[in-house]
């Protein structure tokens, strides 16, 4: 394993830790709004706090590009930082969020590291090396066809000028689904949208299904 992986992985872990701490005092958090539906809270300070502080015990010459606190230095590796990526969810209670973490050496990401503390999954990557799961290599589906496949979709919901195109997509990914702007009643949690009935009143009522099986 490369070394900065590895003090990726460290750094990540070390910052799962923190989030996982914080959920028994969710509702006593400060919460600042940067923008529309981008929300901030201390647990991503502390725990992107946490990641710079393993990244320059190792690499204090490293520049950083980090969600919250943004650029640090100069040097040809920057380390790339999400430290809660999902904050929305998370402060919603909705069990998907993680913390990511990407090297970029001379203008190209080298490495990279995803963590979801809630279900100790660590993925990581390094250019040339392919992906792994806990430990496990990830390979790509041998299924070629979208019947039988399990596709995952999602929708802006900060950026509504980029709706349009997100639509598009799924139309003409699933021709015989056909969605409009109206049947998604939208939800900004930070999570998938939801699928509205013709009779649907109450948003936070209605199931948060996906629309095409």
């Amino acid at each position: 394993m490369h070394p900065m992986l590895n003090i990726a992985i460290r750094a990540a872990r070390s910052a799962g830790n923190i989030i996982i701490r914080s959920l028994q005092h969710v509702e006593h958090l400060e919460v600042t709004t940067k923008g529309r539906n981008d929300f901030v809270t201390d647990v991503d300070r502390l725990a992107e706090q946490e990641i710079i502080s393993v990244i320059h015990k190792s690499y204090p010459d490293h520049a950083i590009l980090a969600e919250e606190s943004g650029e640090q230095g100069h040097n040809e590796t920057i380390w790339i930082i999400d430290p809660l990526d999902g904050t929305a969810n998370f402060l919603h209670g909705f069990p998907h969020y993680c913390v990511s973490i990407g090297v970029m050496v001379r203008g190209r990401i080298e490495h990279g590291v995803i963590y979801d503390p809630l279900r100790d999954e660590l993925f990581t990557a390094s250019r040339g090396a392919g992906a792994q799961l806990n430990d496990r290599r990830l390979r790509v589906t041998k299924q070629k066809t979208l019947a039988g496949s399990l596709i995952s979709t999602g929708f802006p919901f900060k950026y509504h000028e980029h709706f349009p195109a997100y639509l598009a997509t799924f139309n003409a990914v699933f021709p015989d689904n056909l969605l409009s702007r109206s049947d998604i009643l939208s939800t900004w949690a930070g999570v998938r949208p939801v699928i509205g009935s013709d009779d649907a009143k109450d948003p936070s009522k209605e199931r948060r299904d996906h629309a095409a099986n």
